[in-house]
């Protein structure tokens, strides 16, 4: 069965480059470092105080004064690698890692140096109880010092082999009356090294896998930031069809030159009340308007004139109507405006105002001279029975009888008579 990195991690997981690994590595060991030598004060302070009483003083505080110090070199070393920028980290990793392996061999050092230093010579409770702190001390090392295989190695074997050579040097009768003392140790040692291997490979296991996950996370975090861009890309494209849909509708229904709803529009909507108004009938009427002499306007002011007048006539019309009132430019200087809910009455009093209002614009050519206009207006009641069609005619009607009679004039369309009455 293959077991190889390669064959635990998908093609599609992102691949990891072996100094990123490496560096990650490094940055663990320190961490477990400063850790682990925060906790080793305690020891420290617990041999103190077991010795205090057993032991001279001055020889007891000068083995806990280098204690202290190899303990404080490991947690300072760790903490400035660990603020040091990752520049620094990964080049000069083979120094950090000298003064590490230097932390390491001083820790055990001072732990073998207290056989003999705190000792008193004697295989007492306190020669046992410095024995389980090395002991323990080589198991609790083991997570920090593990990841790195070199580094435990000779950590493990400068103070095995210390221990052992202490023991035999100090205390000779110890281990010839207990010989499975070397090799417990030795054996020990080998146990945890073979742990060390693993504690190796479940790390750099761990780093690979939160190495990847951040890498993941990243791409995630990427892909997010394009998939919002794109959505802003398409909300703004979108808002820009509709945008140009909407300028396509209004030159679709707008009369170009003026705005104005185009005739096949307004004529729709024509349609559209009249058939309303069959359902619910309500007053309904409509107004259709010329410009008098328009022609003249052109043959004498010139057509740009002309196309002023036809724009600013139609810009005069939402001043004078309702909002719920339509218009559009009927023809070329006619134009029909829808009065929803407008009585006979009260439709012609529009067409007054209307005309009063376009009366008085003034106008200027190019030539700089003033002019004004009048408009001629029909008006058209809707009656039952009637049409679009119909109602249409009548204005037409009433707006020629309005021509007929001088220009200038309102006349409104009044079923049943012959003749159209001016106002």
């Amino acid at each position: 069965m293959d077991t190889s990195p390669a064959s635990r991690y998908p093609e599609n997981l992102p691949r990891l480059e072996e100094e990123v690994i490496q560096a990650r590595m490094l940055r663990e060991l320190f961490a477990r470092t400063r850790e682990s030598a925060l906790v080793g004060f305690l020891p420290v302070f617990l041999i103190v105080w077991s010795h205090w009483t057993a032991q001279p003083r001055e020889q007891l505080l000068l083995w806990a004064g280098c204690a202290v110090l190899v303990l404080a070199f490991r947690v300072l070393l760790a903490h400035l690698f660990l603020v040091a920028p990752p520049q620094t980290q990964i080049g000069r990793g083979r120094l950090w890692f000298s003064l590490e392996w230097l932390g390491s061999i001083g820790l055990a050092g001072v732990w073998v140096g207290s056989i003999t230093m705190v000792g008193t010579g004697q295989v007492d409770v306190l020669f046992f109880l410095r024995l389980i702190f090395i002991v323990a001390l080589v198991a609790f090392v083991l997570s920090a010092l593990g990841i790195e295989m070199r580094l435990y190695a000779s950590f493990m074997t400068a103070i095995v082999a210390g221990t052992l050579w202490q023991l035999h040097r100090h205390y000779p009768v110890f281990v010839q009356e207990l010989p499975v003392v070397n090799w417990a140790f030795v054996v020990y040692a080998i146990m945890l090294l073979v742990r060390s291997r693993g504690e190796h490979r479940r790390t750099r296991e761990w780093v690979r896998a939160r190495l990847t996950q951040r890498k993941l996370l990243d791409q995630l975090h990427q892909n997010i930031q394009k998939e919002l861009h794109m959505h802003e890309l398409l909300r703004n494209r979108t808002q820009e069809l509709e945008a140009s849909n909407r300028k396509l509708g209004e030159l679709a229904i707008r009369d170009g030159l003026t705005g104005a709803f185009r005739r096949g529009h307004i004529e729709e909507e024509l349609r559209r009340q009249v058939k309303a108004w069959e359902r619910r009938p309500e007053d309904f009427s409509i107004l259709l308007l010329d410009i008098d002499n328009f022609k003249r306007v052109n043959d004498d002011h010139g057509h740009p004139a002309g196309d002023e007048v036809l724009r600013r006539l139609v810009a005069q019309l939402p001043e004078t109507l309702r909002g719920s009132d339509l218009y559009g430019r009927w023809g070329g200087e006619e134009f029909m405006v829808l009065l929803p809910g407008a009585a006979l009455v009260q439709a012609v009093e529009t067409a007054e105002r209307l005309r009063l209002a376009i009366a008085a614009l003034t106008f200027k050519d190019e030539a700089d001279r003033r002019f004004c206009i009048t408009v001629s207006i029909g008006v058209a009641h809707l009656e039952p029975g009637a049409t679009a069609d119909t109602l249409t005619e009548r204005a037409d009607k009433a707006l020629y009888a309005a021509k007929h009679a001088g220009r200038n004039r309102v006349v409104a369309y009044e079923p049943g008579q012959t003749q159209f009455a001016p106002l």
